[in-house]
């Protein structure tokens, strides 16, 4: 009897399963199997759930269900939901998380705080006027987008709990990440980090339509002396002024279940820029017609993207050569951005729509939520990217080291963010072994060629403070008039 019931259920759970897969796949009429359907039945009425104070963020397996690319992006507007979700005071979950400044002080506790943009200077940590900061305002390949009002755009970086932990025990510049009883560390699942980007807005310039506002301590920054060949460098001078600012960009990046290589996903403003379809982006497209925030209207696309120093210089014409005026703290000349790839060179045929329809869910969420909730309605994902399940694990090291990882990289595997990556943007995923994303720079070799080669290394949190931070200063040459 007991035999029969088993089976009985067995049949039941079967029956079940079988409905559930129907529901998420069909078959056309020639039998063979239609695009599923993405996002899955009840997904947007779940993700209420991570607005909750005590909601933990996503860590769901996404190896094993049948639609495996758009579960991967379904868990990046949950990472997305979870981070913005507003406290009783109005501020972003992620804004409350400690940040890098954080790592060095000792305290890591989640709760309110100022936002501190770009206090980071080139001072090494254990040097006098050494000073670390929430973020920067230069990208990480060193290069600074000046937005149309002359302001440049700051970054910040959040890092929850369990990042946080693993981080600060493994600094580069307090020795931890070489210390060989930390040489089995690795981030837990569930360990999560956030990088925004800021736009500093004033009366003549306001905010983006419908972007989420802020007050926050941005950087006095000063002209430091003559330089190699002619040159200033201009870094934040230890003072701060409160601005207003406006979230333009936010990196959602977190450990899930089967895969400890994070799954990276960024998030952009809907305003922010033309975004052209994948691989199809080209110097000799016509230009858009439309205004956007880093972008003006009938610019050339020769003309967009540039890097603005001499030797470093990404458009035929006109050279141009970064000033900055210290009285008013705006550069010049503004650059003009177009995001190359809109989904990020997604590698599933599907993958384009199963974004666009996740957008279209995630917005109609946060617009039926309404409030100052609803703000995050005018946010766009614009992909993820990923490893295979448990390849970025201890067993597979040897191969790991000796393979680059961009070009084994899954989803969006062009990824970029036009606030964050302006520069870097890579136009086709034709040819993997060109692809820009977030495997390029985070791998287990990051930190310095002569530190030990750790999968933890695939933070850059652990450089900040050493010798192998991106240094919060640009170099302007002088004596050189702009725009020649």
């Amino acid at each position: 009897m007991k035999k029969h019931m088993s089976m009985g259920r067995l049949s039941l759970v079967g029956a079940l399963l079988a409905v559930l897969l129907c529901s998420v796949t069909a078959t056309a009429a020639d039998g063979t199997q239609a695009q599923a359907m993405c996002p899955l039945n009840g997904w947007q009425e779940n993700l209420v759930n991570y607005l909750k104070p005590t909601a933990a963020f996503p860590t769901q397996d996404t190896r094993t269900q049948p639609t495996p690319d758009c579960l991967f992006h379904e868990w990046s507007w949950e990472a997305f939901v979870w981070a913005t979700a507003l406290n009783k005071q109005g501020v972003p979950r992620f804004m409350e998380l400690p940040t890098l400044s954080d790592l060095h002080t000792g305290k890591g506790k989640v709760g309110p705080h100022p936002l501190v943009l770009a206090t980071r200077m080139h001072t090494l940590l254990g040097e006098p006027g050494f000073k670390e900061g929430t973020g920067a305002i230069v990208e990480a390949d060193g290069n600074m987008l000046v937005a149309p009002n002359g302001y440049p755009v700051y970054a910040s970086v959040h890092m929850n709990p369990s990042y946080f932990a693993t981080a600060q025990k493994n600094l580069v510049a307090t020795g931890g990440y070489a210390n060989p009883k930390n040489e089995g560390d690795y981030f837990k699942v569930g360990a999560a980090v956030f990088k925004a980007t800021w736009l500093r807005v004033d009366k003549d310039h306001p905010a983006p339509a419908g972007a989420y506002t802020t007050q926050a301590q941005v950087p006095i920054l000063v002209q430091r002396g003559t330089g190699l060949l002619g040159s200033v460098t201009v870094e934040p001078g230890g003072k701060t002024t409160m601005a207003t600012v406006a979230l333009v960009g936010l990196h959602v990046v977190g450990v899930t279940e089967n895969h400890p290589e994070f799954l990276w996903a960024t998030f952009e403003h809907k305003g922010n820029s033309p975004r052209t379809p994948d691989n199809t982006f080209s110097t000799s497209l016509a230009p858009s017609p439309t205004n956007y925030t880093f972008y003006q209207a009938g610019t050339p696309y020769a003309n967009v993207n540039c890097v603005n120093l001499p030797g470093q210089q990404a458009c035929p014409a006109p050279l141009t050569v970064l000033s900055f005026d210290e009285k008013t703290q705006r550069f010049s000349p503004a650059n003009n951005v177009v995001l190359e790839n809109r989904t990020g060179g997604e590698n599933d045929k599907d993958g384009p729509t199963n974004i666009d329809n996740l957008n279209k869910s995630g917005q109609s969420f946060f617009s039926g939520v309404g409030g100052a909730q609803g703000t995050f309605a005018h946010y766009d994902l614009i992909g993820t990217v990923w490893l295979a399940p448990n390849f970025y694990v201890e067993k597979n090291k040897p191969e790991i080291l000796k393979t680059s990882l961009r070009t084994v990289a899954i989803g969006s595997v062009n990824l970029a963010n036009a606030t964050a990556e302006t520069f870097v943007q890579y136009p086709t995923n034709t040819d993997m072994k060109k692809v820009q994303n977030c495997f390029m720079c985070h791998r287990a070799s990051s930190p310095g060629g002569d530190l030990p080669k750790r999968l933890v290394a695939i933070s850059h949190a652990l450089e900040y403070g050493s010798q192998y931070a991106v240094q919060n200063q640009v170099v302007i040459p002088v004596g050189l008039p702009p725009n020649q």
